[in-house]
């Protein structure tokens, strides 16, 4: 079936062994076949092998000897044992960007595909994860803008043909879109043109849209990405 992507976010500074085995009772709880994890804290860039899963990691690289060791950022992409063997089978592929941004491609299945002949000829389809996290509003503009090309780069060089799915912490606060009773979307407290995001956001998101915010809804309306936690209600604790 189609996996249950969830992005999870914590801090993973500690023991990589000791939360890795945390990390997956919790996927394996909670049935979650692809987790995108943030802000580990983690250096370097490797694979880890955990039960029948697999964590993909990227970080920063390991400092040299004397120099200060600045542990920030680092994201991955947890794969429980389902997806490991569908990852496997794809040819292993992912990519460590940085420590804000990992990919991974995912063998999903088979599809028939329709020549101009009018064949059909099978082919493989595959299932494209970019995991991130995102410098915050504090971050030095450098830094903010070197993200955002690494992630353009990233997105673009997805094969076309692919499912993509974006996920993370972006840091940032879209708002969300009022329903009228027209059934024009409206945004809660922005004097924004109704159509101006289309269909990139629902009406459940949180707060107001902040700078942050407003650069993540026109990076994913000019790549036609649906921000899919504004579509639904989150469920409250009580």
């Amino acid at each position: 079936g189609d996996p249950r992507i969830c992005r999870a976010a914590a801090n993973l500074s500690s023991s990589v062994d000791r939360k890795l085995d945390f990390l997956v009772d919790e996927i394996q709880k909670f049935k979650i076949d692809i987790a995108g994890i943030q802000e580990t804290k983690w250096f370097g860039k490797d694979v880890w092998r955990a039960a029948d899963s697999t964590f993909l990691h990227s970080g920063r690289p390991l400092p040299a000897e004397g120099e200060i060791a600045r542990r920030n950022e680092g994201v991955g992409i947890l794969l429980n044992s389902e997806y490991t063997t569908k990852w496997k089978r794809g040819g292993e592929q992912w990519t460590a960007v940085n420590s804000w941004i990992i990919s991974a491609r995912i063998l999903i299945g088979a599809k028939d595909d329709l020549l101009p002949t009018g064949e059909r000829r099978r082919s493989d389809y595959f299932l494209t994860i970019v995991n991130v996290y995102a410098p915050t509003a504090k971050a030095p503009p450098n830094v903010k803008n070197n993200f955002m090309s690494d992630l353009e780069e990233t997105v673009a060089g997805v094969p076309d043909g692919d499912v993509m799915v974006l996920l993370g912490d972006f840091n940032a606060r879209v708002g969300s879109r009022q329903m009228s009773a027209d059934g024009l979307g409206r945004f809660q407290g922005d004097a924004v043109d109704d159509f101006v995001w289309g269909n990139t956001i629902g009406p459940f998101g949180l707060g107001q849209c902040n700078e942050s915010g407003e650069e993540l809804l026109m990076f994913c309306t000019a790549h036609q990405l649906a921000i899919m936690n504004t579509f639904y209600r989150v469920r409250t604790q009580s």
